[in-house]
């Protein structure tokens, strides 16, 4: 997503570099600036003066600086870096300035500090960014004010990104966010640098954290392995609100109805609170909320069923809670811990109707059967603590480290798996436990004026499991599919423990103000182990046999360059070549052990990736950004696939290919906007015994188009009207439908969001998903999960959401 020029964007750094005790009496600093694009000089700049400088993005586009050095006053420094562009600096107070147009500068200082109190950002050592050299490969951002914005026409996070970022797919509109692929593959997801995706994938990873809670998410596209396994198509790197600033306090209170099913079922709504400031050293953060989802009807007012194979949210209540403690230590050290807890648990007495499996696939949707009677329910619990330490100048380099621990625990929906070998003769509800803690190192050591290297190491430590619960098939099948009485708990995956450790060294340099080139590596290594366990095939069998414990090790080194050229001012050509690393899922494996499995020679090689990616960006006149990139990624191996609940596993070789672009372009005085995105993307395979062949549905998307009209008459009242486009294809080899492989359908959607500032601390908001009250099946309810009816679940009609929020 864009950034649209209305909004201001953020920059500030939170320490000093090394200064003189009597140039801070002076207020003075030792500014050393090569020429450079202004956006990225301002950047630099606030992170030498630990000052806040708020501008718009669209202000400083095309236009350059001047070199930099000397020692001045941050408002001197800023003014030198202004003097050709056209813009002035206005002092909102001793460490927050406001670039404005020259011309409007009074009226534009009085705008701004009206529309931007927030609190500062927290400076983090980004691995993909830099204040050197520019971006290497596609990047989208979608910064907190937006993202408010987008939830009124969807709260979940994933249908938010799909409605936003080229190359990833559309969401399943439930809880999972299997098949969500980015450019065709998978998607590491951090919250403020704590990876969300365990080895044993459950699939929920985006569900994992309130999007209320979110200031920022950064999409970089492609493979890359620089934050280590996990993200062959890419990374979706979330940032939570920050502490600090003066004193604040925030209350968001939000209500949603389904327009097709008027009655308590269909409602839902949140109320959640923010509260930060600072004192002397200290600042702090509070976020608190509660929420209730409820349940979800389709275009003709119909119940949408549970979704059995994945599982859901309907009917459910989640809570959050979490808060920020930072200390600056000094005028260059600065400490912060953060916690978190977030606890989503369904109460639903809705199950999903067994009976339309036995009908063939595709033809009735999924059914709603009301009367279940479960105790324990879907639930998604994520307890977090993030230690955090900068130093911004230690022996001439910038160190940010990392300690981080995680909780994690989900529940599934029960399935009858009295017809799956690998699952023993049970009806079963399956959780999983995951226990993470990890640490991250990143340094930052310029090497002269126009050469930087970035340098670190991780270590992330997994611990995880998968118990069942047993229910009483007889009662099961007596109540038609509704009623589940717990007998007993048996082991599907015993304790998995995967270790991974990598260092690796990053080298930025800029030629000169045209060219730059960004290139490292990174060796990676990892291991996996489990104990002896009695597997569920051989439950039932008179003499069961015990799978032997193992352990495995894998390690690689990974490589990545490219290169940057910007012809003109505004424009931006670039070429890279990057790898990324995947641990193979080794507990699709493990958990459908039979008689003498042998990890040893199980099939759990590594995905190791490689991505080639042609790109360009910029401005096409004073009024438009786009951006295009083309891509292409092959790997000798791809993930484990699973079909038939594990009795087939299977790997096969992989290419993905395809093209993505973004443009947006707004009118001279701001009031109408338009723009969009479009991906479209190609994915083949090869198994071992094999020809080429299309990769599914799961895996590799159809066309994707999205387009928005914006209308913003003033600054008070602002309105959207977005359109989603998913388009039609045949997945299906040689006309047979098989798991991921039928034919699928194109749906458009089409959502408004409006909202209206009342005053200076009070807003208003609304938001109208699938506007027109399109019957349609989503992209993951057409492939069916389930391979059954079960999974065939029509997305939701007409549903509208009214926000009111107030600054304290």
């Amino acid at each position: 997503m864009r950034t649209p020029t209305r909004r201001l964007n953020l920059l500030a750094s939170s320490l000093l570099l090394g200064l003189s005790s009597m140039a801070q009496a002076a207020g003075e600093i030792d500014f050393d600036l090569p020429a450079a694009p202004l956006e990225q000089s301002l950047n630099a700049l606030a992170a030498q003066s630990d000052s806040q400088i708020l501008f718009s993005s669209d202000a400083t586009l095309g236009k350059r600086s001047p070199a930099l050095r000397g020692r001045l006053t941050t408002r001197e420094a800023l003014q030198r870096l202004l003097n050709d562009s056209g813009l002035d600096v206005q002092r909102q107070d001793e460490h927050t300035f406001i670039v404005v147009p020259r011309a409007a500068a009074a009226d534009a200082l009085e705008t701004a500090a009206a529309a931007v109190e927030l609190a500062p950002m927290e400076v983090t050592s980004s691995r993909t960014s830099s204040d050197l050299v520019p971006q290497v490969r596609q990047v989208d951002v979608i910064e907190r004010e937006q993202l408010e914005k987008l939830r009124m026409a969807s709260d979940s996070l994933a249908t938010v990104l799909a409605k936003s970022i080229p190359g990833m797919s559309d969401s399943s509109r439930t809880v999972t966010d299997y098949g969500q692929t980015l450019r065709g593959r998978t998607m590491l997801v951090l919250v403020d640098g704590v990876p969300l995706n365990t080895n044993r994938d459950s699939s929920r990873n985006l569900a994992n954290i309130d999007p209320a809670l979110i200031e920022r998410v950064e999409v970089i596209h492609g493979s890359s392995a620089i934050y280590g396994a996990g993200a062959t198509g890419g990374i979706v790197n979330i940032t939570t609100r920050p502490a600090g600033g003066e004193m604040r306090a925030e209350t968001r209170l939000t209500g949603t109805s389904s327009l097709t099913q008027f009655d308590n079922d269909g409602l839902g709504g949140q109320l959640q609170h923010h509260l930060s400031g600072s004192r002397d050293r200290f600042d702090y953060a509070l976020d608190f909320g509660a929420r209730h989802i409820g349940g979800s009807f389709d275009a003709d007012g119909q119940r949408i069923a549970p979704e059995p194979s994945q599982g859901d949210l309907f009917d459910s209540n989640a809570f959050n809670i979490g808060g920020k403690l930072g200390l600056r230590i000094d005028e260059s050290q600065r400490i912060q811990l953060a916690l978190s807890h977030y606890d989503a648990q369904q109460d639903s007495d809705y199950t999903s109707d067994p009976s339309v499996a036995s009908l063939p696939a595709g033809t009735v949707p999924a059914q709603a059967l009301k009367g279940l009677s479960l105790d324990e329910q879907n639930q998604i619990k994520n307890s977090m603590a993030n230690l955090e330490y900068s130093h911004e100048d230690l022996l001439g380099s910038r160190l940010s480290a990392q300690l981080y621990y995680r909780d994690y625990f989900t529940r599934f929906t029960p399935f009858d798996a009295r017809g799956v070998a690998t699952r023993g003769r049970f009806v079963d509800q399956v959780m999983q436990n995951s226990e993470v803690f990890g640490s991250r190192l990143t340094l930052r050591t310029p090497l002269g004026e126009s050469t930087e290297l970035v340098w670190g190491g991780d270590l992330n430590h997994e611990r995880s499991d998968m118990p069942l619960d047993i229910f009483d098939p007889a009662l099961y099948d007596a109540s038609g599919g509704t009623d589940f009485e717990k007998i007993g708990k048996m082991t599907y995956m015993p304790d998995l423990t995967t270790v991974s450790t990598g260092a690796f060294a990053q080298l930025q340099h800029r030629f000169n103000e045209q060219w730059s080139i960004d290139g490292g590596l990174r060796y990676e290594y990892a291991t996996a182990e489990f104990d002896d366990f009695v597997p569920l095939s051989e439950i039932h069998n008179a003499s069961p046999a015990t799978v032997q414990g193992g352990k495995v090790r894998y390690d690689d080194v990974l490589y990545n360059v490219g290169a940057v050229y910007s012809p003109i001012e505004g424009q931006e050509v670039y070429a890279a070549f990057s790898q990324g690393f995947q641990l193979p899922d080794i507990g699709v494996q493990v958990r459908n052990a039979r008689r003498g499995f042998d990890i040893d020679s199980s099939d759990l090689e590594p995905v190791k990736t490689d991505n080639y990616e042609l790109g360009w960006r910029g401005a096409l006149g004073e009024q438009t950004l786009a951006s295009l990139a083309l891509f292409y990624t092959t790997s000798d191996l791809g993930d484990v696939q699973s079909f038939n609940n594990g009795l087939i596993l299977k790997r096969t070789k992989e290419r993905i290919y395809g093209v993505e672009g973004s443009a947006d372009w707004l009118t001279p005085d701001e009031v109408w906007g338009v723009g969009g995105t479009f991906t479209w993307m190609k994915g083949r395979e090869k198994p071992e015994d094999g020809d080429w062949q299309d990769m599914t549905g799961f895996r590799v998307p159809p066309l994707k188009l999205t387009a928005y009209l914006q209308y913003q008459p003033d600054e008070a009242w602002s309105n959207r009207l977005q359109a989603t486009y998913v388009g039609s294809e045949d997945y299906r080899l040689d006309g047979m439908a098989s798991f991921g492989r039928r034919e699928v359908d194109s749906y458009t959607t089409v959502d408004l969001i409006s909202d209206y500032r009342l005053s200076e601390k009070d807003k208003v908001s609304l938001g109208i998903e699938n506007l027109f009250n399109r019957d349609y099946y989503p992209l993951y309810s057409q492939l069916m999960r389930s391979s059954s009816n079960t999974s065939h679940l029509p997305a939701p009609g007409i549903t509208l959401t009214l926000g009111y929020s107030h600054q304290w």
